[in-house]
Protein backbone atom coordinates (compact mmCIF):
# COMPACT_ATOMS: atom_id res chain seq x y z
CA UNK A 1 0.00 0.00 0.00
CA UNK A 2 3.05 2.28 0.25
CA UNK A 3 2.66 3.24 -3.44
CA UNK A 4 -0.96 4.33 -3.08
CA UNK A 5 -1.45 8.11 -2.92
CA UNK A 6 -4.43 8.43 -0.57
CA UNK A 7 -4.23 12.24 -0.56
CA UNK A 8 -4.45 12.36 -4.38
CA UNK A 9 -7.40 9.94 -4.27
CA UNK A 10 -9.18 12.13 -1.70
CA UNK A 11 -8.55 15.20 -3.85
CA UNK A 12 -9.86 13.40 -6.95
CA UNK A 13 -13.14 12.48 -5.26
CA UNK A 14 -13.43 15.72 -3.28
CA UNK A 15 -13.32 14.01 0.09
CA UNK A 16 -12.23 15.97 3.16
CA UNK A 17 -13.68 13.85 5.95
CA UNK A 18 -12.00 11.55 8.43
CA UNK A 19 -9.82 8.65 7.35
CA UNK A 20 -11.13 6.19 9.90
CA UNK A 21 -12.56 2.71 9.21
CA UNK A 22 -16.18 3.43 10.17
CA UNK A 23 -19.51 2.97 8.41
CA UNK A 24 -19.86 6.74 8.11
CA UNK A 25 -16.50 6.99 6.32
CA UNK A 26 -17.32 4.02 4.06
CA UNK A 27 -20.65 5.57 3.09
CA UNK A 28 -19.13 9.00 2.46
CA UNK A 29 -16.24 7.62 0.40
CA UNK A 30 -18.51 5.47 -1.77
CA UNK A 31 -20.84 8.41 -2.43
CA UNK A 32 -17.89 10.70 -3.24
CA UNK A 33 -16.25 8.21 -5.62
CA UNK A 34 -19.47 7.39 -7.46
CA UNK A 35 -20.19 11.12 -7.88
CA UNK A 36 -16.64 11.91 -9.06
CA UNK A 37 -15.27 8.99 -11.08
CA UNK A 38 -17.62 7.84 -13.85
CA UNK A 39 -18.28 4.38 -15.13
CA UNK A 40 -16.78 4.10 -18.61
CA UNK A 41 -15.31 1.32 -20.71
CA UNK A 42 -13.65 3.23 -23.55
CA UNK A 43 -10.27 1.45 -23.48
CA UNK A 44 -11.52 -1.75 -25.13
CA UNK A 45 -13.34 0.28 -27.79
CA UNK A 46 -10.10 2.14 -28.54
CA UNK A 47 -8.09 -1.09 -28.65
CA UNK A 48 -6.24 -0.22 -25.43
CA UNK A 49 -5.51 -2.75 -22.70
CA UNK A 50 -7.37 -2.69 -19.41
CA UNK A 51 -4.75 -3.07 -16.69
CA UNK A 52 -5.67 -3.55 -13.06
CA UNK A 53 -2.31 -2.85 -11.43
CA UNK A 54 -2.26 -0.01 -8.91
CA UNK A 55 0.09 2.23 -10.91
CA UNK A 56 -2.17 2.09 -13.98
CA UNK A 57 -5.35 2.59 -11.94
CA UNK A 58 -3.96 5.67 -10.20
CA UNK A 59 -2.66 7.10 -13.48
CA UNK A 60 -5.95 6.59 -15.32
CA UNK A 61 -8.61 7.19 -12.66
CA UNK A 62 -6.88 9.69 -10.37
CA UNK A 63 -4.18 11.59 -12.28
CA UNK A 64 -5.84 11.56 -15.73
CA UNK A 65 -9.33 12.04 -14.25
CA UNK A 66 -10.79 9.28 -16.43
CA UNK A 67 -13.46 6.80 -15.48
CA UNK A 68 -13.36 3.02 -15.63
CA UNK A 69 -15.40 -0.13 -15.41
CA UNK A 70 -16.33 -2.08 -12.28
CA UNK A 71 -13.04 -3.94 -11.84
CA UNK A 72 -11.03 -0.73 -12.17
CA UNK A 73 -13.33 1.39 -10.00
CA UNK A 74 -13.76 -1.16 -7.24
CA UNK A 75 -10.07 -2.13 -7.25
CA UNK A 76 -9.22 1.55 -6.67
CA UNK A 77 -11.92 1.82 -4.00
CA UNK A 78 -10.66 -1.37 -2.30
CA UNK A 79 -7.11 -0.02 -2.22
CA UNK A 80 -8.26 3.27 -0.70
CA UNK A 81 -10.34 1.49 1.94
CA UNK A 82 -7.46 -0.82 2.86
CA UNK A 83 -5.11 2.18 3.12
CA UNK A 84 -7.47 3.62 5.73
CA UNK A 85 -7.61 0.34 7.66
CA UNK A 86 -10.80 -1.32 6.45
CA UNK A 87 -10.89 -5.11 6.02
CA UNK A 88 -12.05 -5.64 2.43
CA UNK A 89 -12.69 -8.69 0.24
CA UNK A 90 -13.23 -8.45 -3.52
CA UNK A 91 -16.24 -10.44 -4.74
CA UNK A 92 -17.61 -11.51 -8.11
CA UNK A 93 -21.29 -11.03 -8.86
CA UNK A 94 -23.90 -11.44 -11.56
CA UNK A 95 -25.60 -8.37 -12.96
CA UNK A 96 -29.37 -8.85 -12.84
CA UNK A 97 -30.37 -5.22 -13.39
CA UNK A 98 -33.41 -5.02 -15.68
CA UNK A 99 -33.36 -8.79 -16.26
CA UNK A 100 -36.74 -10.55 -16.05
CA UNK A 101 -37.07 -12.67 -12.89
CA UNK A 102 -37.13 -15.88 -14.95
CA UNK A 103 -34.07 -14.99 -17.08
CA UNK A 104 -31.23 -17.51 -16.93
CA UNK A 105 -28.33 -16.59 -14.69
CA UNK A 106 -25.43 -14.92 -16.42
CA UNK A 107 -21.79 -15.39 -15.54
CA UNK A 108 -20.17 -13.54 -12.68
CA UNK A 109 -18.81 -10.56 -14.56
CA UNK A 110 -19.09 -7.79 -11.98
CA UNK A 111 -16.79 -6.87 -9.10
CA UNK A 112 -18.07 -5.57 -5.79
CA UNK A 113 -16.65 -5.47 -2.28
CA UNK A 114 -17.41 -6.91 1.13
CA UNK A 115 -16.29 -4.57 3.90
CA UNK A 116 -16.12 -6.11 7.36
CA UNK A 117 -16.97 -3.72 10.18
CA UNK A 118 -17.41 -4.39 13.89
CA UNK A 119 -21.19 -4.69 13.49
CA UNK A 120 -20.96 -7.06 10.54
CA UNK A 121 -20.24 -7.21 6.80
CA UNK A 122 -21.39 -4.59 4.31
CA UNK A 123 -21.52 -4.76 0.53
CA UNK A 124 -19.98 -1.76 -1.21
CA UNK A 125 -20.00 -1.05 -4.93
CA UNK A 126 -18.41 2.03 -6.47
CA UNK A 127 -18.32 0.50 -9.92
CA UNK A 128 -21.80 0.01 -11.35
CA UNK A 129 -22.79 2.06 -14.39
CA UNK A 130 -26.25 2.92 -13.13
CA UNK A 131 -28.39 5.77 -14.45
CA UNK A 132 -27.59 7.86 -11.35
CA UNK A 133 -25.34 7.47 -8.31
CA UNK A 134 -26.60 5.26 -5.53
CA UNK A 135 -29.36 3.58 -7.55
CA UNK A 136 -28.05 0.05 -7.12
Amino acid sequence: MADFDLDAYFARIGYGGPATPTLETLTALQAAQVASIPFENLNPLMGLPVNLDLETLQAKLVASRRGGYCFELNALFKTALEAIGFQVTGLAARVRWMAPPDAPLSGRSHMLLQVDLADGPYLADAGFGAPHPGSC
